[in-house]
């Protein structure tokens, strides 16, 4: 197949910035086969500046519209594109000078619907660290995939939405009709995840190729408004139509999907204590949105979810907090809500049992060491006296630095005084979990250790507050 290339730029307002982006186009080492500017009713020098390129360059195009954002400039661009493949520039961003070199390069490797690189974060007094656009470390580099192995392979760490950071099939987003949602921000959002589900062959490779600045009054950086809030959830249920579109091709994996749903409304939650906190003013239509998100979360949950058994101890345990936050600050069906939790914490408390029911805690003959004085023990204790019953064991915790006081009333001592004594020692940490049991076994080789994320993978224990709300229903 003989690969064309069509960059499509958005251009508003950016005078300050667009030569360098420009440059950074007519200097590729291999050109460009299109460049399409469409200029989105800029107000200062930004039309004369491409109109200087437009006359430069045969394969620059200029198409001029008025203001309706970025959304709907790389919209109007896709569907004038002449190339087999698609890249989007923001006009204040720039491009190492081989990219179209190594991307058509890899194309002629093989047929790939996307390939996806990395970026390189500056700002004005130069490069500054972060790697919130770097994926090399995630361990995809030249894996052959299709977009829903992607998404299961990277989300949530390497999960990155910047549809700048990748070259598209243009067939993919014209027979599968993919936009990006007008008038609203966090549009990448949307295109992003729904590429991934049409996209049947595609790589990352580990190249920086994408210059992004960082500047203060950005639309990413800017002050949080009403409208981000709105916004936000307006991505997010169309998001979550998708989802409920194609449920049926989403099956691979779904404790990863569950917990993309849940992130989301936990973020669309902590945005809501945001504009309280910071005291911004929600109109109606934000509360109706906001009320709308809540409604359709019950909903997805009890539909897609909540007959399974696949569902985790951590996932139950954000949807209960998510329930608990909706039913007290939404104007949900309340019934609705509280059906929800209740199933949720039916589900915990046998989760909780099978995980607990084990521990010797209840011998009062034998001796048990509990490793760890924090959150996650006074959850971890709290719930099995609850669910289990009394604490009958000689119960000592261990630390990594004291050697002395107490906790709960019982001693703590230093772990290197672990002897023969101890029938078991409790790794009560998520974080440090290895970095403690390598410590036992530098001081005892054999004794029984239980630890829990092996196959539990996330902390179930230090955010335990409103499972124990709940724990009498």
């Amino acid at each position: 197949m003989h690969i064309t290339i069509s960059l499509i730029i958005p251009v508003y307002n950016v005078e300050k910035y667009i030569d360098q982006c420009l440059e950074s186009v007519v200097n590729q080492k291999v050109p460009f086969d299109e460049v399409i500017l469409i200029n989105d009713g800029s107000t200062d020098n930004s039309q004369k500046i491409c109109e200087k390129y437009i006359s430069a360059y045969k394969y620059f195009k200029l198409i001029n519209q008025k203001n309706k954002g970025p959304s709907a400039a790389r919209n109007y661009g896709m569907k004038y594109a002449s190339g087999n493949y698609i890249m989007f520039l923001d006009s204040d961003d720039y491009l190492r000078a081989d990219t179209v070199e190594i991307l058509k390069d890899k194309l002629c490797e093989g047929e790939q619907d996307a390939i996806l690189f990395d970026a390189k974060i500056f700002c004005e007094d130069g490069i500054i660290s972060g790697d919130n656009y770097d994926r090399s470390n995630a361990c995809l580099d030249e894996i052959q995939m299709n977009g829903w192995e992607y998404f299961l392979k990277s989300y949530p760490q390497y999960y990155i939405v910047s549809p700048c950071l990748s070259i598209y099939r243009k067939k993919i987003i014209d027979t599968a009709y993919i936009q990006f949602p007008e008038g609203m921000l966090y549009e990448d959002n949307y295109f992003w995840f729904v590429f991934l589900l049409y996209a049947k062959r595609l790589i990352h490779i580990s190249e920086m190729l994408y210059q992004r600045r960082c500047r203060k009054d950005s639309i990413t950086t800017g002050k949080y408004s009403e409208r981000k809030f709105i916004d936000y959830i307006r991505v997010t249920l169309q998001i979550w139509n998708v989802i409920l579109e194609k449920r049926e091709l989403l099956k691979e994996n779904e404790e990863v999907l569950l917990s993309f749903i849940n992130d989301y409304c936990s973020m669309i939650l902590d945005n809501y204590r945001t504009c309280m906190k910071d005291k911004i003013t929600l109109t109606k239509e934000a509360y109706f949105h906001l009320n709308q998100m809540s409604e359709r979360y019950v909903s997805m949950l009890n539909l897609l979810y909540l007959r399974d058994k696949f569902v985790s101890l951590s996932s139950l345990n954000r949807i209960l907090k998510n329930a608990h936050y909706i039913l007290f600050r939404c104007e949900s069906n309340k019934n609705d809500v509280e059906n929800l939790i209740h199933k949720v914490v039916k589900r915990q408390k046998l989760l909780y049992r099978n995980l607990l029911e084990e521990l010797p805690l209840y011998n009062k003959n034998i001796k048990v060491g509990i490793y760890g004085t924090g959150k996650h023990t006074e959850g971890l204790l709290q719930i099995y006296e609850k669910l289990i019953g009394k604490i009958s064991c000689k119960l000592v915790f261990l630390d990594s630095y004291k050697d002395s006081g107490k906790y709960k009333e019982r001693d703590i001592i230093h772990y290197k005084r672990i002897d023969n004594s101890f029938h078991q020692i409790i790794i009560s940490s998520y974080l440090y979990e290895q970095e403690m049991m390598n410590n036992i076994r530098q001081i005892n080789e054999k004794i029984e250790v239980c630890v829990f994320y092996k196959t539990l993978k996330k902390d179930v224990f230090s955010d335990y507050e409103v499972f124990m709300k709940y724990c009498e229903s």
